[in-house]
């Protein structure tokens, strides 16, 4: 959740995500073109998933829902140097998200993302606010039996649900959504690997289509005024994850997730109430940023549908963004 009324969307760089791509891909075309059959996960292994890269669909009549709680404190500023400055005083900001999926087919699934965060007030105080939501299909494009290996597509397509202008009136101190309806798209995979199959892997590769607009009116998420009337048109934006799995038996799996997120901006304009009580023009670009995290976890399998995970994100470097650590647990049950 965004730590002041400036909202930063989560997103991957264009110099870093090709490589994140190319790696990627090329480890898991050597596993789809090495097939043979008869090979699977060994049954006795068991995986909950890391913190932030997501799996395929799943298989046919199978839900699964992974309730997130998520402590995100604010330890410093990238500015647009890239140079990392301490700050103080920054309130944590506490979120729920829930993630949902549902297999249609043993090729299709279906899912949805519902998030609250526990906002900071002007007078002071918390208040539980409504985040975006998010929709989604995915797609299994191919698969292995060697290292039993999934390539699939994702559309999803946020809800601007959230709260994202005219926070005064609503007494709000931050934003808890972005106001516009984005469509993202998304290439990810994953495979198995080791004698034992004890070692996961997966990637996520993916894009924002630009041009999604939000309307605002006041003070917004946007860093705009109190009599601000106009819009904000949202540039490009992409992300990048890597996650690896390791499991030393049916309860116990360390994981982790480099994660590289890049956000090219907004641009606002509109009209506003000047110093000297008149209507203005406001035309502004908002600077694109970026930001490079780890998240190590640790998770543990009660049975073959329950597990929890806890771990944090870290922020390794970044570019006109919040240098974060974000703790965070996460419940995965499958029925």
């Amino acid at each position: 959740m965004p730590a002041s009324r400036s909202f930063h969307a989560r997103a991957l760089s264009a110099r870093v995500a090709p490589a994140f791509a190319g790696l990627a891909l090329g480890l898991f075309a050597v596993s789809l073109a090495h097939a043979d059959t008869g090979v699977s996960a060994e049954p006795d292994i068991r995986f909950t998933g890391s913190l932030a890269t997501g799996g395929p669909p799943l298989p046919k009549g199978m839900f699964n829902i992974e309730p997130y709680l998520i402590d995100t404190q604010v330890r410093g500023v990238y500015d647009d140097r890239g140079n990392r400055h301490d700050v103080d005083g920054v309130p944590d900001s506490w979120a729920v998200v829930v993630p949902m999926s549902y297999g249609l087919t043993d090729r299709l699934g279906v899912g949805a993302t519902f998030s609250a965060g526990y906002a900071s007030t002007l007078s002071g105080d918390r208040t539980w606010e409504l985040g975006d939501t998010n929709v989604s299909a995915a797609y299994v494009l191919a698969s292995g039996e060697k290292h039993n290996s999934t390539l699939f597509g994702t559309l999803r397509q946020t809800l601007p649900s959230g709260q994202a202008d005219v926070l005064s009136r609503h007494n709000l101190a931050e934003a808890t959504g972005s106001g516009a309806s984005t469509t993202q798209l998304s290439l990810s995979g994953q495979a198995y690997f080791l004698e034992g199959r004890n070692l996961r892997g997966r990637f996520n590769v993916a894009w924002r289509l630009p041009g999604a607009h939000a309307s605002i009116d006041d003070d917004s998420a946007y860093g705009t005024p109190d009599s601000f009337r106009g819009r904000a048109e949202l540039h490009a934006a992409s992300q990048a994850s890597i996650a690896l799995e390791y499991s030393f038996n049916p309860q116990w799996v360390l994981a982790t997730d480099l994660i590289y997120e890049q956000d090219r901006g907004a641009h606002v304009r509109g009209t506003w109430t000047g110093t000297d009580g008149r209507r203005a023009d406001w035309d502004r670009e908002l600077p694109s940023s970026w930001r490079l995290s780890l998240a190590p976890a640790v998770e543990y399998n009660f049975t073959d549908n329950i597990g929890l995970i806890a771990g944090a994100q870290v922020s390794l470097d970044g570019r006109n963004a919040a240098a974060i650590f974000a703790p965070q647990v996460a419940l995965n049950m499958a029925f």
